[in-house]
């Protein structure tokens, strides 16, 4: 089947998991810098770096717990991030980073299944782990950890990348070359599908009917209204404006629920 010309990858984490610094890695520079996520509707940066005969298509997305961002406008940001790259069509993998300090935590988990709800439950066939941060080989241990964090945020694929971007060039090579090579035959199992408009719908369609079962529920109010202005500045130029709304409504409801995941 082969692999697409063009590989697309929006890069989530946790803020400080070093996604920024894997973007650079690839780019050979440091095109991204904290300071472009400023505006508060930019939705993120993306940069288009060759690798082989392919053209990776990276969008680092603003970090989640982020600690100046409001929960509500981290998760509109990151979903505007998704579309970015086409009004139907998504990427092809999300590269979901996480530093490793010491191991994964319930917030880890939690965190995950926040993303899961946003974006359905077949989004999981879209995800790939990349470890951070770790000096050296793996020990048994700490790949018995990964392997049961995997299970119980339902990545569907088994495998996962390590990339220490503190390491020397010639480490840094082996591991891109890994991490793309394993995101290609994801990508080749998935039929070369994106993640689409359509199946993000579906998702929040059935997040809206949680939404209405759920004891947990907060209307919004007028100190709310920054975050409403900057989420249809986000949203609106890639969701149908009626959409908009439900989506704003749905990432309230869910930084309200499962806030201490999105602040820790």
């Amino acid at each position: 089947m082969g692999v697409p010309e063009e590989l697309r990858i929006v890069l989530i984490g946790k803020t400080g998991a070093g996604k920024t610094s894997i973007m650079n890695t690839f780019l050979g520079r440091a095109a991204v810098t904290k300071r472009l996520f400023a505006s508060d509707e930019a939705p993120c940066t993306t940069e288009t770096a060759p690798f082989g005969n392919q053209r990776l298509v990276l969008a680092d997305t603003l970090g989640l717990c982020h600690t100046s961002k409001s929960k509500e406008e981290v998760l509109s940001k990151l979903i505007a991030s998704t579309f970015q790259f086409d009004s139907k069509q998504g990427p092809h993998v999300f590269l979901y980073v996480h530093s490793w300090e010491d191991g994964f935590t319930t917030h880890d988990v939690e965190r995950v299944k926040v993303l899961r709800r946003i974006f359905g439950k077949e989004v999981m066939r879209y995800f790939f782990l990349l470890i951070t941060r770790i000096d050296g080989d793996l020990s048994s241990e700490q790949r018995n950890q990964i392997r049961k964090f995997i299970k119980k945020v339902g990545f569907k694929t088994q495998k996962y990348c390590v990339i220490n971007n503190r390491g020397d060039e010639k480490d840094k090579t082996k591991e891109q070359k890994q991490l793309v090579k394993e995101i290609n035959e994801m990508v080749e199992n998935n039929k070369l599908r994106n993640y689409t408009k359509e199946l993000f719908e579906h998702a929040q369609e059935v997040l809206r009917k949680q939404i209405q079962k759920s004891k947990t529920q907060r209307q919004m109010g007028a100190g709310d209204q920054h975050v409403a202005t900057v989420a249809k500045a986000l949203l609106s130029p890639v969701l149908p404006v009626d959409f908009v709304t439900l989506v704003l409504q749905a990432n309230v409801w869910l930084a309200t629920k499962f806030g201490d995941c999105l602040t820790k």
